[in-house]
């Protein structure tokens, strides 16, 4: 499709349209990040369509210029201007939606990917900076999803306690365990930011500080890590693969996913307080982290690793001492 859609009896602006549903979803107290994600998604319509089409086949053009594999994201833009023009047609009248005679996109799951102790290992070995330590600690280490990680803000290091941290998850807000090597990570990261001030950031400085990392930012740095290290996979595989090899450890697939702060079985999810001293427990036991520690230990000819053992000076940050090189671990 080139060039812009004008309707001929225009009537309903694509840009009042998503102001005002972005407004409903704020007041409702929907997550700041999924507003923006709303926000970004939307604005895309509508610089395409500054009215909204009521012509279903000009809906359906728009959506089939998302092909992905899977159909996920079809279906996903699909559903976003589903909402869109049910809010018009409550809050501006229109008589038609022109979704209603479009069924949603079939998904086509692929293959769960995860990766192997040996292939984390090379991961781990690459790593070259703090930021870069951090993030992968909490997403492979942890299992923590790239949002999650990215919201973490300066007051949340700061009230730590027990190896306790807040985490402003996808479902609901909560405490949740960390690794001591991870904790002395984030203190050193958060720093004196101040409370408000995300602390996972851009090594680039502008006006004399360094900005947090966009949207696609951690995606971006996780991409690097595999592209160093040779390794075809995705940022959410690390995720998997955190509750594929707890799981597998532990003998306990309930474990990974609580862990994880998924669920298997909503009653579960819904109705069991579990304390995260004793989730921290577990944690220590069986991340993959440590999992990968004898790999560490044996590569380095040293003691199983605590926190900030492999930190060096480096004048600017304190960055993890470099390993020995992906392609030679390969052959070790």
């Amino acid at each position: 499709m080139k060039g812009q859609y004008v309707q001929p009896h225009a009537s309903v602006p694509t840009e009042a349209v998503i102001e005002s549903l972005l407004r409903h979803k704020e007041y409702k107290g929907v997550k700041d990040g999924t507003v923006r994600t709303y926000k970004k998604h939307l604005n895309r319509f509508a610089k395409q369509f500054p009215t909204l089409p009521l012509e279903t086949n000009i809906v359906m053009e728009y959506l089939g210029r998302f092909k992905g594999e899977t159909g996920r994201h079809k279906r996903n833009q699909h559903d976003l201007l589903n909402i869109l023009y049910k809010h018009a047609s409550r809050s501006f009248g229109i008589l038609e939606n022109p979704l209603d005679n479009l069924e949603r996109p079939i998904i086509y799951h692929k293959a769960i990917r995860t990766l192997s102790i040996e292939e984390a290992y090379i991961v781990d070995s690459v790593v070259n900076t703090i930021t870069e330590r951090a993030v992968w600690e909490m997403t492979f280490g942890h299992g923590w999803r790239q949002i999650e990680v990215r919201r973490i803000t300066g007051g949340d290091v700061h009230s730590i306690r027990d190896g306790i941290i807040w985490c402003r998850g996808k479902e609901r807000n909560e405490h949740t365990p960390l690794l001591p090597e991870t904790q002395e990570l984030l203190q050193q990261l958060a720093g004196t930011l101040s409370d408000e001030e995300p602390i996972i950031r851009s090594r680039r400085i502008r006006a004399g500080t360094t900005q947090p990392l966009g949207a696609d930012g951690i995606s971006q740095l996780i991409q690097g890590l595999f592209h160093r290290s040779g390794l075809d996979y995705k940022g959410h595989d690390l995720r998997r693969t955190f509750c594929t090899l707890v799981s597998e450890a532990s003998g306990n697939e309930n474990l990974a996913m609580r862990l994880a702060r998924d669920k298997v079985d909503p009653l579960k999810d819904r109705y069991i307080n579990v304390d995260p001293v004793k989730l921290r427990e577990n944690l220590i036991k069986y991340s993959p982290l440590r999992l990968i520690s004898p790999k560490r230990t044996a590569q380095a000819g040293e003691k199983p690793t605590q926190a900030g053992e492999f930190m060096v000076e480096t004048g600017e940050s304190r960055t993890p001492r470099p390993r020995k090189a992906a392609q030679n671990i390969l052959q070790a």
